[in-house]
C-alpha cells in the first residue's frame, strides 16, 4: 500500500543516497589524487620506492572502497515503483545494494591482493635500479654483490647472508662518493610461476653448508604459494666470512652490474615425475658452479 509518509521517506532517501554517493566519489578521487601528488613529490628514487611500496596499494584500496560505497548507494535508488508498494521491498533493495557493493569491492580487493603486486614490483624494480646521481651531478655505478661487501660492515654482511636485508651500494668512480641503500630481503612474497600471483612465501630455510673464510656456504629455501599451494625450492650462496682488515679491498676482476646487464639467473630442473625445481643465482659464476657440482640425490624431497 502506498502511504504518503512512506512515499515522502523514499523521496528523501533517494536524495540522501545520491548526495552521499557523490560525496563517496569525491573522497575516492581525493585519495587517488593525494597519493599521486605525494608520490610525485619524491625526487630521490629510494624515497619514492619506499613510499610506493608502503602506501600505493593501501591508497588504491581506499579509493576502491569509496567507489564501492557509491555504487551501493546509487543501486539503492533503483526500481522506485516496486519499492513504493511495500516497505518490505525497501529492505530487499537495501540488501541487494549491499550485495552489489560488496561484490564489486571484493573483486577489486582480489585484484589488488593477488594481481597488482606483480605490476607494482616491476615499477619498484625500475626505481631501485634507476641510476643514482652523485653530489657533483655525475651518474653513479651500482656495485655487484661481491664488490659491495667492501663497503658493508660485518653486521650488514650477516643480514645479507641470511637474506633478511639486501643492500645496494652506489659509487661515483671519480669522486669516491658512496650511497648505501637498504631494502627488504627475499623473505617477502615472490611471484608464483604456477598461478602467476605474487603469493609465493618462504616456508623454511636450511643451511646445508656453512660458510668459512675459505669457502662459500649454501642455503636452501623452501617456498609455498599461499594461493595455489604450489611449492618451490631455491638454492642460495652464503658469502665467505670476510676479515675486517680485508673488507676495504676490491676483489680481483671486479666489474659493475651495469656492465654485465644481468640481474639474476634462474635454472629450472624437471625430474622424471614431472616435478619442477627452480634455483636462482646472482651471476653466471654461481650458476656455473651449481651445474658443475649438481647431484640430484642431494636435493631435498618436497613434502
Amino acid at each position: 500500500m502506498r502511504e504518503p509518509q512512506f512515499l515522502k521517506f523514499l523521496e528523501a532517501w533517494h536524495q540522501i543516497m545520491i548526495i552521499l554517493a557523490l560525496g563517496a566519489i569525491v573522497v575516492a578521487i581525493l585519495f587517488f589524487v593525494y597519493h599521486k601528488l605525494r608520490s610525485s613529490a619524491f625526487k630521490q628514487p629510494k624515497a619514492k620506492y619506499d613510499y610506493l611500496k608502503l602506501h600505493e596499494i593501501r591508497y588504491y584500496w581506499y579509493s576502491v572502497l569509496s567507489i564501492s560505497i557509491a555504487i551501493g548507494m546509487v543501486a539503492n535508488t533503483y526500481d522506485d515503483e516496486t519499492v513504493s508498494l511495500s516497505i518490505v521491498w525497501f529492505f530487499v533493495r537495501c540488501f541487494i545494494s549491499i550485495a552489489i557493493a560488496t561484490l564489486f569491492g571484493y573483486v577489486i580487493y582480489l585484484i589488488l591482493k593477488f594481481y597488482y603486486p606483480t605490476k607494482l614490483q616491476r615499477k619498484l624494480m625500475k626505481l631501485r635500479y634507476q641510476p643514482r646521481i652523485s653530489k657533483t651531478g655525475k651518474e653513479m655505478q651500482l656495485l655487484s654483490e661481491e664488490e659491495e661487501d667492501v663497503h658493508l660492515d660485518e653486521g650488514r654482511q650477516a643480514e645479507e647472508n641470511v637474506f633478511s636485508i639486501d643492500y645496494d651500494v652506489w659509487v661515483d668512480t671519480e669522486t669516491g662518493e658512496v650511497k648505501i641503500e637498504k631494502y627488504a630481503g627475499e623473505l617477502e612474497a615472490l611471484r608464483c610461476n604456477t598461478c602467476g600471483f605474487q603469493t609465493m612465501q618462504l616456508n623454511r630455510e636450511e643451511i646445508i653448508k656453512s660458510a668459512t673464510k675459505e669457502e662459500a656456504g649454501e642455503l636452501l629455501k623452501y617456498y609455498q604459494c599461499a594461493y595455489c599451494k604450489s611449492r618451490r625450492t631455491t638454492s642460495h650462496r652464503i658469502s665467505p666470512i670476510i676479515d675486517s682488515m680485508d673488507q676495504f679491498k676490491l676483489p680481483l676482476g671486479a666489474s659493475y652490474v651495469g656492465e654485465r646487464k644481468v640481474k639474476s639467473i634462474m635454472i629450472q630442473i624437471v625430474d622424471t615425475k614431472g616435478e619442477l625445481r627452480e634455483f636462482f643465482f646472482q651471476n653466471t659464476a654461481q650458476a656455473r658452479q651449481f651445474l658443475e657440482e649438481f647431484d640430484f640425490d642431494r636435493l631435498p624431497v618436497e613434502e
